[in-house]
């Protein structure tokens, strides 16, 4: 089974032309190298959208950890979307181990693996849909051991459990929460008394709590913007309301996706002909997974850094209905049959799932990343639904959209696009003025836009085109940290933004922690940084901690003396590594309690 799923992921990809290099395309974002990967997710601030100090998705550090020992980061990645189908196959079987024999096993997990919801979403970049594929048949079966087992090796398993849910929650969140749902409902409508009940309970607690504690500080981002739980993670899209084909497991109504009809009608059939009552877990699993999936892809709600309303993706919710309805067919007790009459219909099932695995991947955006060169920052403005974005080096990478914006950093671009789209030359000559107190240097407009003409001063077309857009440079001053004058630093504390006849002095620094030597200077100058002012920023002058102001309504300003001194200014890195510490902690420990220990053996003594 596995050799065959690994040949048909492997034509695939070829005929794709996917095999070969990273992945991009749809909602997946380049995927950087091991190093940088590492300190998107360890720094305490990030250059996106503004800046920002929300903690990042722990997806990187889930890509980091396995790119260390499998190559890097893009190899990850795109083993999970070229090579997911075999992985959930030899996943499912290994789950289910306990529940029947090895060639339905077989059969059932060959289905399972070929789910068109799940190949459709790898052919547009869904990591999230990929990881839970593979990850929720052992977890399914590591939540079935914990709410049964009653033996010394309860928290081995609680915690093995508990660390793939971490994982799966690093990715796909509400996939993770719809789990530790199923696990209480289980706990609650199993009965259990006496020992084994209360190590189930705390099996359970173990289960949930650790979960959750390995992605530290990324559940209180989830509290705070639960809107991650609707779209997932991955790059901004605008999502299509799902349609009651998400019944028969088609996230998109495509005809790829109407294929997956196949493994409910085989549950439905198995039901009608064999029912039994272990196959009430199957039917929970499965009424779970619609449940969740009619609310994804009926509520909306805008996107975490801003943009049109639009619901959610269902392929993540429709993975456990697929998980459920192959674990009916697995605990069923099928009645003799002739293989004569099996076999024909067994295959011809198997190949229409293959095919409309084959076209749901091959439909997709899914491409080779062409690396690109870009340097500074520069303003994007998208000629789709999707608001503008400040872009610095090469473009965003992977986990960039899923950091919160700072402030009012969302608002603010929103209103830069009205503003540069707009017909008013003031209203554009402002907009850029602002655009550069962030520190972009260039602007990416419509091929149509009439922005060079209401700004002929303050902007140059070099000739440079992308894709259907052209990219302007910016003739105002446009650095990471101005110093302004005294007379422009009164007018910062008032105006919402810099008048476009305004030159503050460009200063030779990077964000976020830099140092620089000021001379002598008039009373109220300051320095301005192309950063939302929120907490965590901190300025000393000549050692001693100064408070900080803000400029133009939303940015950082750091007032300074009359008299020459050394400045420091950095953002403070200590609750970040804090937390970094206790989540290091937890899951070593989890890690080290779900390492199976020795069974005792008892020896017992004969008499002769």
């Amino acid at each position: 089974m596995v050799a065959v799923l690994a040949v048909f992921a492997l034509v695939t990809a070829l005929v794709t032309g996917r095999l070969g290099g990273a992945l991009v395309g749809g909602r997946l974002l380049p995927t950087a190298d091991l190093g940088t990967t590492w300190g998107d997710y360890l720094d305490a601030w990030h250059a996106v959208g503004g800046g920002t100090g929300a903690p990042a998705s722990p997806s990187l550090a889930v890509l980091a950890l396995l790119g260390s020992v499998l190559g890097g980061p893009s190899v990850v990645v795109s083993a999970l979307l070229l090579f997911g189908v075999p992985l959930a196959g030899l996943s499912a079987y290994l789950a289910t181990r306990r529940l029947a024999t090895p060639l339905r096993r077989a059969l059932v997990s060959g289905g399972y693996a070929l789910l068109p919801a799940a190949a459709i979403s790898a052919g547009q970049g869904r990591l999230d849909v990929v990881v839970a594929h593979v990850l929720v048949p052992p977890l399914l079966a590591g939540i079935a051991a914990v709410i049964r087992r009653s033996d010394g090796q309860w928290l081995g398993t609680a915690c093995l459990t508990a660390l793939g849910l971490a994982v799966l929650g690093a990715f796909a969140p509400l996939v993770h929460l719809s789990l530790i749902v199923l696990a209480l409902l289980a706990h609650v409508l199993v009965p259990g008394n006496g020992l084994r009940g209360r190590r189930r309970a705390a099996g359970l607690v173990a289960l949930v709590l650790l979960s959750i504690a390995c992605l530290l500080p990324w559940p209180a981002v989830l509290l705070g913007h639960p809107e991650i739980l609707l779209h997932g993670l991955g790059a901004r899209v605008v999502e299509q309301p799902a349609s009651v084909l998400m019944a028969v497991l088609s996230p998109d109504a495509s005809f790829a996706g109407i294929l997956g009809a196949l493994l409910v009608l085989a549950a439905i059939l198995a039901l009608a002909v064999c029912f039994e009552v272990r196959m009430l877990a199957g039917v929970g699993v499965a009424l779970l997974g619609w449940l969740v999936a009619v609310v994804v892809g009926t509520a909306s709600a805008e996107p975490l850094v801003g943009g049109v309303a639009s619901p959610g993706w269902t392929g993540g919710p429709l993975v456990l209905v697929a998980a459920g309805c192959a674990w009916i067919v697995l605990v069923a007790r099928v009645p003799a049959l002739s293989w004569k009459v099996t076999a024909p219909v067994l295959a011809a099932g198997l190949l229409v799932l293959g095919a409309g695995s084959a076209i749901g991947t091959a439909s997709g955006p899914l491409r080779i990343y062409q690396a690109a060169s870009e340097t500074g920052t520069r303003l994007v403005l998208d000629p789709g639904p999707q608001p503008a974005r400040l872009v610095t080096g090469a473009g965003p990478g992977f986990g960039d959209d899923d950091l919160a914006p700072a402030g009012a950093a969302a608002d603010w671009l929103r209103q830069v696009e009205q503003d540069l789209l707009s017909d008013d030359s003031a209203r554009v000559r402002g907009a850029l003025a602002e655009v550069a107190a962030r520190g972009a240097d260039h602007v990416v407009v419509p091929a149509g836009s009439r922005l060079p003409e209401l700004a002929y001063d303050m902007v140059v077309d070099d000739g440079r085109v992308t894709g259907t857009n052209r990219e302007l440079r910016l003739l105002v001053p446009a650095t990471p940290v101005k110093l302004v004058g005294p007379d422009l630093a009164r007018r910062a504390q008032t105006e919402p933004g810099p008048a476009p006849e305004a030159r503050p002095l460009p200063v030779d620094a990077r964000l976020p922690s830099f140092t620089v030597r000021i001379s002598e200077g008039g009373h109220g100058r300051a320095l301005v940084l192309a950063a939302e002012n929120e907490p965590g920023w901190y300025a000393t002058v000549d050692g001693k901690r100064l408070p900080l102001a803000t400029a133009w309504g939303h940015q950082v300003a750091v007032p300074l003396p009359e008299q020459a001194a050394e400045v420091q200014v950095g953002y403070t890195e200590l609750p970040r590594t804090t937390l970094l510490v206790v989540q290091a902690a937890v899951v070593l420990f989890t890690i080290i309690a779900a390492i199976p220990g020795r069974r005792r053996k008892t020896k017992t003594a004969t008499n002769r």
